[in-house]
This record gives structure tokens, sequence and C-alpha cells, in this order.
């Protein structure tokens, strides 16, 4: 792909939530509007870092939302795909971000850009649902537990961190609108956990995708299932292979 072809690419991505252009218009009237920009540039890097890298692997971006107080990269993409991807990716917004802030603070040093940029990281490492911090926590617990209780375990370590953000006297009407958006976000992960869980099964016996590691889940239990793994299930002594289970899970042959 031609280099114009590939910025058209990645500029076509990018999305502004309305709301941006309101806090926009407020940061002008308020004369913040010099901190406004140089937020947004490194919300703009953050998000590109994980386009670029999602681009390199060939995975399918919807599009790329810029809020007054973050981005967010939305994909199409299996629930199976490589944890290894997924990892790179997720990693790739903070390198950029951080490689733009050394280069910018060396050409020219600016408290206001140290202190937005470390204010991004660490609160973007939060492991709330949807910021890095909460799919960092998914890929790790995804590496020692099965799949539907690394997501269980993602939304539930969300509901902590939320309620004890929500002890602190919180007036300022920004942080009051982040963290409405982060509930809305994990209330909904958390009716959808059925139906995610539902999907990544259905991806694995739809595309018959091949691992090249298998593990061994004694009796049939779904809710076991690994991701990066084939299975064996194993009841008396007995193995049936994955497909043949979830073949009868969704030719509705059993109550699996």
């Amino acid at each position: 792909m031609e280099p114009i072809l590939i910025i058209k690419n990645i500029y076509n991505k990018f999305e502004f939530h309305y709301l941006y252009y309101v806090v926009a218009l407020l940061s002008v009237f308020t004369g913040l509007f010099k901190d406004f920009v140089i937020f947004s540039i490194l919300i703009i890097i953050h998000e590109l870092g994980h386009l670029t890298a999602a681009l390199y692997y060939k995975w399918k971006i919807d599009k790329v939302i810029i809020l007054p107080f973050g981005g967010l990269t939305k994909f199409n993409e299996h629930l199976n795909k490589p944890i290894i991807q997924e990892f790179i990716i997720l990693i790739m917004g903070p390198l950029y971000q951080s490689l733009f802030y050394l280069i910018a603070s060396a050409i020219k040093p600016s408290h206001v850009l140290m202190n937005y940029h470390y204010a991004i990281l660490i609160f973007n490492m939060l492991p709330i649902i949807p910021l890095d911090g909460s799919k960092l926590v998914n890929i790790l617990c995804n590496k020692f537990i099965s799949f539907k209780y690394s997501h269980l375990v993602t939304i539930y370590l969300s509901i902590v961190v939320f309620t004890l953000l929500l002890l602190y006297n919180i007036t300022n009407f920004i942080i009051v609108l982040v963290l409405f958006f982060l509930l809305i976000k994990v209330i909904t992960e958390y009716k959808e956990h059925k139906y995610i869980f539902n999907k990544f099964l259905f991806e694995r016996y739809l595309y018959k995708i091949k691992f090249k590691k298998t593990k061994i889940i004694k009796q049939i239990n779904l809710s076991k299932m690994y991701r990066d793994y084939q299975h064996l299930f194993k009841t008396d002594n007995y193995f049936q292979k994955e497909q043949e289970i979830l073949a009868k899970r969704f030719d509705k042959q059993s109550d699996l």
C-alpha cells in the first residue's frame, strides 16, 4: 500500500465525538485552549500507536473515537486473535505517546505537556473497562485462566476500582463526565458477558481455528476453554475434540 493511501486510510478511521467540539469551544472561553490542544495531541498520538500496530497485524478497525477526555479504538475482529498481537497493539499506544513526549520535551520542555502526559498514562492504566489497564489485566488473565473467567475478573475488578474512585469527593465536571462514561461501559460489558462468551465459542466452531498448543479439560466444561489453545475434553478415559463438543452445542443437539 502506498504511503498516501496508508495516511488516508488512517485519517478516515478517526471520528471526533460531539462532546469534543463542545469542550473545545468551552476551552476557548475559559482561556484553556492551548492546554486542550496539547491534551488532544497526546490522545491522538496515543491512539495512532494502537491503530498502526493493528494495521500491521491486519486487524479490522471500525473507527477511532476521539473524546474530550481520551480516545477509543474500536475493532471488528475475532475474540480468538493471538494474545501476543493484542498485547503489542495495546502497548503501542503508551509507547507512541511516550516517544512523542520525549521528542517534544527535548525540543521545548513544558510543564503542561509533562503533566498531561503522565496524567493520561496513569489514568489510562487504571483497570477499568474500557481503559488500557483493563485490557492489560484481561490479557494477563488469559495467559493463566480461561477466557470466561478472565472476562469476569476484568469486569469485577473494574467495578471494585470504580467504587474506590467514588469514595473521593469529586466536584470537577470533566472528571464526573469521565466517570459516568466509564460506568456505562462497565455496565454494558457486564450485561454482554454471556454474549461475548458465546461469541468466543461460536468463532471457534464456525471458523475451525487451529492452535499449536492443546489443553485437556476434565469433563465437558466449556467455561474452562482458553485462548490460544485447542482443547480435548476427557470423560471416563474417553477424549472428545473441541469441534465435536461445539458442534453439539451450536447444532442444538445437547444442553452443553
